[in-house]
């Protein structure tokens, strides 16, 4: 039985009035409302059933990131040499006092396609942890990806349709977000993913769809059966006026869900409730009255899921008067103990965090860790929610390294910059949020199947505007940086991706070669892989299947299928028709 509390299912005449037609453009309209029928006769024609529970994090790194120093040819790559010659002073070294993290990929390794040495990467010198990961199998690579209308060489550079405004900002983040570059917005991959498994969760409490980033592209789907909730790093948000979470009006400020102290702002809030309950013969009157009631509804919802991922308490971690920290709190002060200007978040010796209040020393970590912290406490606290598929966005900025990103040379060692302290960040976030996860495992083991989490029911996968260009825009290592490019490389992690790998076609590294963009001596590669191809393995684990990909992807069949192996470097055609994107188990 479906969940009354969900809103009615978009009708062609509601959505023309929803929309904003009258400024998209007679185009638009028509792009959008054939788009809208697809997704309606796929919706019509859908037998997916989905088992068990899952969960897609994307998480977005704004600004396009310099992932030529994140994944970067190791020693014996065929491309290294080429690195050492062109990176400049962004080059990063494989020995020294602060050496890359030499990874070995499997697949790789163990084609026969493959020429001598592909196996061998390195990570930037900080992501310590995601080596580790990598290494144990939870961590995959896919290199080379983009925003494509069709498959695109540098001979067919100046012949093909290209995704518009290349290199800029917001039009690649749209793009990414929507996997449709050659049609204006309508909406976004995981949106439509949402339209197609929403029914999967008859008995919901929120919207599958939940971002620790306010609104975005990526979660707007075309029917809104499940628009984008959003959250912050406290839990829902709240009222204005009673203080953070109605800290100010509740007996316990601590505990969302506690009762109204009794006070003046508890009295003003109940009367509030009140009026809100009220019923209106006007209708506008009571559509805003619902609008008021369901959300209150969901932060109730989204407060007992807190409040029950937090009654976990961790065994060692507890403030300075001894109050145990919730388990999941816990352990992501331990891995961003020393994110805080310097000083610790725990102090390393009697494991108590610097300040009784918990929120003010969750705040003192970075936005990525805060944000994957409370994406952590909604999957422990699922159970309130009743969600079997849900999808999480998240992100954060700071990788427009134009300048002060870091670099290296002989004479000034090496120079720490912004890309530096960014790989800090997700570096930590990542291990404390992959940790979570495990405990989570062993938290839920004993449930019966099909009830209790596991490592393998959740793929956190990046997503960034574009990479950065190889060539460096300077000589001193401080100072300098890196502008605008294209194809990039992005991970997933999780238990159901096949980790130890690399996949997709990592570029040769020579600026003017096949794999640049013609008339640029940069390093702008060319994307081997398609936004979407990389996605599509995600819709597919998620439970979609092959029809309603095509619908959600809709330039999905330009392009080489994405559930194949194989590799050939030296030969455009194989790439063009072997995507090397298999690289989820299972589907």
């Amino acid at each position: 039985m479906r969940n009354p509390n969900k809103k009615i299912p978009l009708t062609r005449r509601s959505f023309m009035a929803k929309s904003t037609c009258a400024s998209m453009g007679i185009t638009g309209i028509v792009n959008t409302l054939a788009h809208l029928r697809l997704i309606e006769g796929a919706l019509a024609n859908s037998t997916t059933t989905v088992t068990g529970y899952k969960a897609l994090i994307v998480m977005f790194q704004f600004g396009g990131t310099d992932m030529g120093n994140v994944l970067m040819p190791g020693a014996g790559h065929p491309g290294r040499a080429n690195y050492d010659t062109h990176r400049g002073v962004l080059a990063l070294p494989t020995g020294g006092p602060n050496p890359s993290n030499p990874i070995v990929a499997d697949n790789l390794a163990a084609d026969p396609g493959a020429p001598a040495g592909a196996e061998n990467f390195a990570l930037h010198p900080a992501l310590t942890d995601v080596k580790d990961m990598f290494d144990a199998g939870d961590v995959c690579f896919a290199a080379n990806v983009g925003t494509l209308v069709v498959p695109t060489t540098a001979g067919t550079y100046n012949s093909v349709a290209l995704p518009p405004q290349l290199f800029s900002h917001s039009d690649q983040q749209n793009e990414w977000q929507s996997s449709v570059p050659d049609k204006p917005f309508q909406s976004g991959w995981c949106g439509r993913i949402a339209d197609f498994l929403n029914d999967e969760n008859p008995d919901s409490k929120i919207s599958m769809s939940v971002s620790l980033s306010g609104v975005n592209d990526i979660q707007l789907g075309l029917t809104q059966e499940a628009p984008q909730y959003s959250v912050t790093n406290t839990g829902a948000i709240s009222l204005n006026g009673y203080g953070t979470n109605y800290a100010n009006a509740l007996s316990d400020a601590s505990d969302p869900t506690s009762y109204l102290n009794g006070g003046g702002n508890a009295r003003r809030l109940k009367a509030f409730q009140d009026i809100m309950n009220y019923t209106h013969d006007h209708i506008f009157e009571e559509g805003y009255n619902g609008v008021v009631r369901r959300a209150r509804e969901n932060e109730g919802f989204v407060g007992n899921a807190i409040a029950s991922a937090q009654a976990i308490l961790h065994p060692d971690v507890k403030t300075p008067n001894g109050t145990p920290v919730s388990l999941y709190e816990g352990i992501f002060f331990l891995q961003n103990k020393n994110i805080n200007n310097g000083n610790p978040i725990v102090d390393p010796g009697t494991l108590r965090v610097n300040n009784n209040n918990v929120t003010t020393v969750v705040n003192q970590m970075p936005s990525l860790a805060r944000q994957l912290l409370m994406i952590t406490k909604l999957m422990a606290g699922r159970q309130c929610l009743d969600n079997r598929r849900q999808i999480f966005f998240c992100s954060y900025g700071g990788h427009d390294t134009h300048q002060d990103q870091g670099g290296y040379t002989v004479a000034d060692g090496y120079v720490a910059g912004d890309l530096d302290d960014n790989m800090v960040y997700l570096n930590d976030s990542l291990k404390a949020f992959h940790d979570c996860m495990k405990e989570l495992e062993s938290q839920e083991s004993g449930l019966p199947a099909g009830e209790g989490f596991t490592y393998n029911d959740f793929i956190l996968a990046s997503h960034s505007d574009f990479n950065r260009t190889f060539t460096p825009n300077g000589i001193i290592p401080g100072p300098s940086g890196s502008d605008h490019a294209w194809g990039t490389h992005v991970f997933a992690m999780g238990g159901d991706v096949k980790g130890k790998n690399v996949f997709g076609y990592y570029p040769d590294l020579d600026p003017t070669g096949a794999w640049g963009t013609p008339g640029s001596s940069r390093g702008r590669w060319i994307p081997t892989t398609a936004v979407e191809q990389f996605a599509a393995p995600l819709a597919k684990w998620l439970g979609t299947d092959n029809t309603e990909i095509e619908t959600i992807f809709p330039n999905l069949e330009r392009f080489a299928d994405p559930f194949t192996a194989g590799y050939d470097p030296t030969d455009y055609s194989s790439m063009l028709n072997n995507a090397n994107m298999d690289y989820i188990n299972g589907i």
